[in-house]
């Protein structure tokens, strides 16, 4: 583990449940000096798509995306976490990605390593084409567990994509949780944490 590592996680849950749980799983394995953002407590005002920070790189907005951003520059690592919303991340999540332009077009956070988590929940009724569909033998049958894990990894792929293709940042690895018991994933998400210091 390097010395002094600064590590940011962002949840983009509005529960303190999964996607929390997932984040901090990952942080607290780093044995590193870390801090959780939840979005769901910070006033994230949407782009205004005025076109400030293409001559700036920095946000005309007044929010708490500025102090996030000057923490985020100044990270060694990121942990990034959203539940799947219709197979993709959350709004508030969303919202914080498409107000990072100002760190995409300063560069602020290229080759930074990151780690991605995802969850999905499919209780009995919560999807409608999934009624009748009994989850726990979908969960051992491989076929049926890809069919459950595609929405879910749809959803880790755009944060993959934001990270790779955008910020140009360093993806080291990812973990899913396809049936709402992110607990269930506590041992890869310990090596994610320990692979995220290495």
């Amino acid at each position: 583990m390097v010395k002094n590592y600064k590590i940011i996680g962002i949840s983009g849950s509005p529960r303190n449940k999964g996607t929390h749980y997932m984040v901090k799983t990952v942080l607290e394995t780093t044995s590193s000096d870390y801090e959780l953002i939840n979005l769901k407590e910070k006033n994230i005002k949407p782009c205004m798509a005025c076109g400030g920070c293409y001559k700036t790189h920095k946000c005309a907005v007044k929010d708490d995306m500025r102090e996030i951003s000057r923490k985020l520059e100044k990270a060694d690592a990121i942990v990034l976490g959203s539940p799947t919303y219709f197979a993709n991340v959350t709004g508030i999540m969303k919202n914080f990605i498409d107000r990072c332009l100002p760190l995409y077009l300063s560069e602020k956070l290229k080759n930074k390593r990151v780690a991605l988590v995802s969850v999905g929940n499919f209780g009995k009724g919560e999807v409608r084409y999934l009624d009748g569909f009994d989850v726990e033998k979908a969960i051992k049958d491989p076929v049926k567990r890809r069919r459950l894990g595609k929405t879910i990894r749809r959803c880790l792929n755009i944060m993959k994509f934001f990270c790779v293709y955008h910020m140009e940042m360093k993806v080291i690895g990812s973990v899913i949780a396809i049936n709402g018991k992110p607990e269930s994933t506590r041992n890869q998400l310990i090596r994610l944490g320990e692979k995220l210091v290495k």
